[in-house]
């Protein structure tokens, strides 16, 4: 009998399956029978412990709602699972990660900018939007870090390299806004920051930006950043592949603690 459970994936469609219940004030069992199966199968559904039946995701979308969209989520996912490389929604699959690693060479990641930040990295970026445009970007982006460090997100771990805490993107202002934010964070225990010094003679982190994402009870998965469009992938020599190189970026890290000149430093605008 093949107990395999189904990849990190389904994990964001079955958080969507239990938001979409409890928004609509049903337990469970009342699910389950409004739509004709067991309550241990709902269960299943909702931990992402299965596949659902197209004809169970219907049902139930009917039960619940069709704001929800959960057809639409289950065919993405479905497509997803057999094609990882055209999976859009990253940002929802990190959250359900249990640790998360992350290196960035060019710029502070989505997950822990302040608002002025990410202002400063997307116009210059996306210049042909407009001002709504972009903020609804901002928004997107915030209400995306605000899951990410809340309580019971993913153990977050970003290697950086060091310039990028001292490019002040969007001017010095933003720099420090964002420096102390991080500094925060990382008193906080909510995040773990290493940079890699400008004078590293070996940089194994030359490529392109790439996340490494560990599950509980899934495989791990990667994602590779790139100018048009990542790649993400649960194929284990890539991520053997993957976890190489962090650790060898890990080895030429420094450590960074609240108190580091990296965080603390105030460039002052002219």
């Amino acid at each position: 009998m093949n107990t395999a459970l189904p990849s990190a994936m389904w994990l964001p469609f079955a958080a969507r399956v239990l938001r979409a219940r409890s928004d609509r004030g049903l337990t469970r069992a009342e699910l389950a029978r409004s739509v004709g199966v067991s309550d241990d199968k709902l269960r299943e559904v909702e931990r992402a412990h299965c596949r659902p039946a197209r004809s169970l995701v219907a049902r139930v979308e009917t039960a619940l709602g069709p704001e929800h969209q959960l057809m639409e989520a289950w065919a993405i996912t479905l497509q997803a699972e057999a094609f990882p490389n055209e999976f859009a929604d990253l940002c929802e699959l990190g959250v359900h990660a249990q640790h998360l690693w992350e290196h960035q060479p060019v710029a502070i990641p989505v997950f822990l900018r302040v608002p002025e930040y990410s202002r400063a990295v997307i116009k210059p970026r996306l210049g042909h939007l407009g001002d709504e445009e972009v903020e609804l970007m901002v928004d997107d982006e915030m209400e995306h870090r605000a899951a990410m460090i809340a309580p019971g997100g993913p153990g977050l771990r970003v290697v950086l390299n060091e310039s990028v805490l001292r490019r002040p993107q969007g001017g010095v202002r933003v720099l420090n806004a964002q420096r102390r934010f991080l500094a925060d964070l990382v008193d906080a225990g909510i995040v773990t920051i290493a940079v890699i010094p400008e004078a590293t003679p070996d940089h194994p982190g030359l490529g392109e930006a790439f996340r490494l994402m560990e599950f509980a009870d899934r495989p791990s998965m990667v994602y590779a950043f790139g100018a048009r469009g990542g790649e993400l992938t649960a194929e284990s020599e890539q991520v053997a592949g993957c976890t190489m190189v962090r650790d060898a970026i890990e080895d030429v890290g420094v450590e960074l603690s609240p108190d580091s000149e990296l965080l603390t430093a105030r460039p002052i605008d002219d």
